[in-house]
C-alpha cells in the first residue's frame, strides 16, 4: 500500500482497499520480517492456580501470502530461515509462522519506482530479481507479467486459466529489463563490498576507524528495526491479571548498550565502537556467511536510509574501504 509521499507499507488486502494494492513502489521502511518474526510476540501463558503452574503455550498460526515482497527482502527471509531452523535446534515459533507464509516475490523492474538511492541489492547478489527462496514470482513486462513458480504451491497456480505458457520473446524481454534495471543503481553504492567482506573477516580495520564509526552511532537501533535480516532479540515475563503472566519475545538491538550487558552490571561491549564492530562482523565476515550460507545484509539500503549518523552498510563500507587501502599502500 502507498501512504503520504515516499512511505509504503504492508497491510491486510480487504474489499475495501484491495484497489490500493500496488506493484511499483519504493519498498517500506518496515521489512515484512515481522510476518515470521513479530515485534513483539506472546511465547506463552503462565497461570498460577492453588500452587499449579499451568502452561499455556501460543503455537497457532494462520495462514497468509505476502503480495509484492522485494527479492531483497527474500532474502532476508532465508537467512531467517537459516538462523531459526538451519541448526540442530529449531525455534517453533518461528516455524509456525513460516510454515503458514507464502511469498509472492515482484521484481524489481522500474529505476524511479522500485530502485531507491540507498538500495545495493547488486553487492549481496540478491536483486533486482530472486533466483529462489519464493512461491511465486512476478514480472512487469510492460502489458502483461512474466510469472516463474518457485514451489509446488507456486506451481500450482499454473492450473488456473488466467496463465499461460511464456514464449521465447517474454523471456528476452525479461532478460532485457533486467539488465536496464540492474544499470540503474548507483555505482557507488556498488562498490568495493567484496572488498571490505575481505577486510572485515581478516580483522585488518584499525581500531580508529571503528572508533569514527562509533562516534557517528546515536545508539537508536533504528538500522536494526529495519533490517529484514537481524535476528537480535529479548524474552521477558510480564503480569497481564491477577495470577497471571505471559512471556514473551520482543526484538532487541546490538547498538543498544543494555543489549550485551551481564548480570551484575558488567558490559563486555560498553563502547559504542565496539558494538559497531560486531554487528559489521556478524553482517560481513566469511565465518558467518559459511555458517548461515546466506549473508546478513540483503542489500536494502534501509539501514541508509534512516541512519541520523550516515553510517548506513554503503558509507560504512567506503570508509573502511578508503582507510584500509590506505594503510595497504603505505605498506608498499
Amino acid at each position: 500500500m502507498r501512504g503520504r509521499g515516499r512511505d509504503t507499507y504492508f497491510d491486510t488486502v480487504t474489499d475495501q482497499n484491495r484497489e490500493q494494492v500496488q506493484i511499483h513502489f519504493p519498498n517500506p521502511y518496515y521489512p515484512p520480517k515481522r510476518f515470521v518474526f513479530p515485534h513483539i510476540e506472546r511465547l506463552m501463558k503462565l497461570q498460577r492456580s492453588n500452587g499449579d503452574l499451568h502452561i499455556e503455550p501460543t503455537y497457532e498460526q494462520p495462514k497468509r501470502a505476502i503480495f509484492g515482497i522485494r527479492s531483497c527482502d527474500v532474502a532476508g527471509i532465508y537467512h531467517l530461515d537459516r538462523f531459526y531452523l538451519g541448526r540442530e535446534f529449531r525455534d517453533v515459533y518461528y516455524e509456525n509462522h513460516r510454515k503458514n507464509l507464502f511469498l509472492v516475490n515482484v521484481v524489481c523492474t522500474d529505476p524511479d519506482q522500485d530502485i531507491g538511492e540507498e538500495c545495493f541489492c547488486l553487492c549481496t547478489d540478491t536483486g533486482p530479481a530472486a533466483r529462489d527462496h519464493f512461491d511465486l514470482q512476478l514480472m512487469d513486462l510492460g502489458e502483461e507479467f512474466m510469472a516463474v513458480a518457485g514451489t509446488s504451491g507456486g506451481e500450482a497456480l499454473f492450473s488456473n486459466p488466467i496463465f499461460r505458457k511464456a514464449t521465447p520473446a517474454h523471456i528476452e524481454k525479461r532478460h532485457a529489463l533486467l539488465d536496464l534495471a540492474r544499470k540503474s543503481f548507483k555505482k557507488e553504492t556498488t562498490s568495493w563490498f567484496s572488498a571490505t567482506v575481505r577486510y572485515v573477516s581478516h580483522d585488518k580495520i584499525l581500531d580508529k576507524t571503528w572508533e569514527e564509526i562509533g562516534n557517528r552511532c546515536l545508539e537508536c537501533g533504528g538500522c536494526t528495526y529495519v533490517c529484514p535480516a537481524c535476528t537480535c532479540f529479548t524474552v521477558s515475563d510480564r503480569p497481564i491479571g491477577p495470577n497471571e503472566f505471559e512471556r514473551v519475545r520482543t526484538w532487541d538491538a546490538c547498538a543498544l548498550g543494555g543489549f550485551t550487558r551481564m548480570a551484575g552490571g558488567f558490559n563486555p561491549r560498553r563502547a559504542v565502537h565496539d558494538r559497531r564492530n560486531r554487528r559489521f562482523f556478524r553482517k560481513l565476515a566469511h565465518y558467518f556467511i559459511q555458517r548461515e550460507l546466506s549473508m546478513a545484509c540483503v542489500g536494502c539500503g534501509r539501514c541508509a536510509a534512516v541512519c541520523h549518523g550516515d553510517i548506513g552498510m554503503p558509507t560504512v563500507v567506503e570508509m573502511i574501504r578508503a582507510a584500509t587501502s590506505e594503510v595497504e599502500h603505505a605498506g608498499h
